[in-house]
């Protein structure tokens, strides 16, 4: 299962993440199992894009994070909680209409947090193309938003296991 590819040809480069994977309007009998696991093996090593050298030197190489400071089990679980926190705060469409703004906030969070390295760019991919798929303040983005945190609570279970402290 092809998740997160890295391309270090744009300015800056990216990481991106198989939204067709995480079908959070409709999800498969995999996405809580399966799917979950493999995010959460693909993530318990972490990989963070750097530049490399300086001048005509300069490059981006895709490093794998030794010393595992990103995607600490704690700081996995910071994410996750506040996607629960906005998840049972949205209980209707018109609660979720006002709360909206705030939840795609996360994005800047996650962004902050790959700033400082706390997290890696794969992480930062997934967590946003699963945001991004919650785009209006409907009943289906709500659904959206419940689905994505029942795959982060899966995804939280499995990471445990494949990372522990």
């Amino acid at each position: 299962m092809d998740i997160f590819s890295f391309n270090l040809a744009t300015n800056p480069p990216l990481c991106s993440c198989n939204t067709k994977i995480f079908p959070l309007d409709k999800p498969d009998a995999k996405l809580f199992d399966e799917t979950a696991k493999a995010v959460a093996e693909e993530l318990a090593n972490p990989q963070l894009i750097k530049e490399i050298g300086q001048g005509k030197n300069k490059q981006w190489k895709v490093i794998e994070d030794k010393n595992k400071k990103a995607n600490a089990p704690t700081q996995i679980r910071k994410f996750y909680d506040e996607v629960c926190l906005w998840a049972e705060k949205t209980q209707s469409v018109e609660i979720f209409e006002r709360n909206l703004p705030f939840i795609k906030m996360m994005n800047a969070k996650a962004a902050y947090a790959r700033g400082r390295e706390l997290v890696d760019d794969k992480f930062v991919a997934w967590f946003s193309s699963c945001l991004g798929q919650i785009t209006t303040a409907n009943s289906e983005g709500l659904i959206r938003l419940h689905n994505f945190r029942t795959l982060f609570e899966a995804f939280v279970g499995f990471y445990k296991l494949a990372r522990p402290k």
